[in-house]
């Protein structure tokens, strides 16, 4: 691969996921090609085009009005160059992002064609954030450098990257990842391929517990959604899910699944196998030194404070800003 091509990448697909993630690495110094991997005719062409740089330059605008680009718009925006067609000298970078509509035949048909123009070298990721990489390897030739990269939207903004990688990933394209992830402001998160991944799964469960409690008349939407921002998506700024279960005690969260379990005779309540596994070996959170996480070595009492202060900044941060 020649040197020019090292801060290069191409990114196929100009909808909403395809240009946040055009902005996240324009915004950050790399020159970016975005590809329509769509045949269409001239004029079908000319309108996509349009309505993808009025997109990146209204977001451009926004993020300038609010004080968070560190260069000119009009560098951003010169980092971003568009191509109509499918052709294997765009494909000689380090990096392409694939983020073509949620369609497996689609996909692994243009795997299929770009698979041999790219280099050696290249990695090759979907968006996806439904297609299993069983499926999407179906269209390449070298499985060692295929993976997903589900961002989420909007991708410019938001920090997470989950990469969800197979048993023939390759280490060293794992790392490559990560790496280029992090230089960009991304905070990667490796997996293995899974569907759902960890974000998607969990938000289609609270998203849909919260449409529960909506539709039998518990509470107003309002209501509900400030529950939730002020509440339990107020701990998660500090506090990770696993860690939080931990601090307030597995055995807290076993006695809640029991008596949600039988209020709602449904499933969904059911507690896991490993917190029946944990309540049996005492295993409960800090106080008993292991709960998911180990605490032998851990200093309890400033772990704690430490939280509660961090909470405290975020809480004086949501006032001064009229976030609450």
């Amino acid at each position: 691969m020649n040197s020019t091509g090292r801060k290069n990448i191409v990114v196929i697909g100009p909808g909403r996921m395809g240009l946040g993630i055009v902005l996240a690495f324009a915004l950050n110094g790399f020159r970016v090609t975005i590809v329509d991997g769509k045949e269409r005719t001239e004029e079908a062409y000319v309108t996509v085009w349009k309505k993808g740089k009025e997109e990146l330059r209204s977001n451009v605008r926004l993020l300038r009005k609010i004080g968070y680009l560190k260069g000119s718009s009009d560098n951003i925006l010169r980092r971003i160059s568009f191509s109509h067609n499918l052709e294997p000298e765009v494909f000689k970078v380090p990096f392409v992002f694939e983020a073509i509509p949620e369609k497996p035949d689609w996909k692994i048909e243009l795997f299929r064609r770009v698979s041999p123009w790219i280099e050696k070298d290249t990695i090759l990721a979907s968006a996806t954030s439904t297609i299993d990489l069983k499926t999407l390897k179906l269209g390449v030739k070298n499985p060692e450098r295929l993976m997903i990269t589900h961002w989420l939207n909007p991708a410019f903004i938001i920090p997470l990257v989950e990469v969800a990688v197979s048993d023939q990933t390759s280490a060293g394209s794992i790392d490559r990842m990560k790496k280029v992830l992090t230089k960009i402001g991304k905070v990667p998160v490796v997996l293995k391929d899974s569907p759902g991944f960890i974000i998607p799964r969990i938000q289609a469960l609270a998203m849909n517990e919260a449409i529960r409690i909506f539709e039998e008349g518990v509470a107003t939407a309002e209501d509900i959604d400030k529950a939730i921002r002020t509440g339990f998506a107020f701990r998660l700024g500090v506090l990770g899910l696993l860690e939080f279960v931990d601090l307030g005690g597995l055995d807290i969260l076993s006695y809640a699944d029991d008596f949600l379990y039988s209020a709602f005779k449904s499933e969904r309540f059911k507690k896991p196998k490993l917190v029946e596994e944990k309540m049996k070996r005492g295993e409960i959170g800090p106080r008993t030194g292991k709960g998911i996480f180990e605490y032998r070595d851990v200093d309890v009492r400033a772990m704690f404070e430490k939280r509660y202060k961090d909470l405290i900044k975020l809480l004086r941060f949501m006032k001064k800003n009229r976030l609450l």
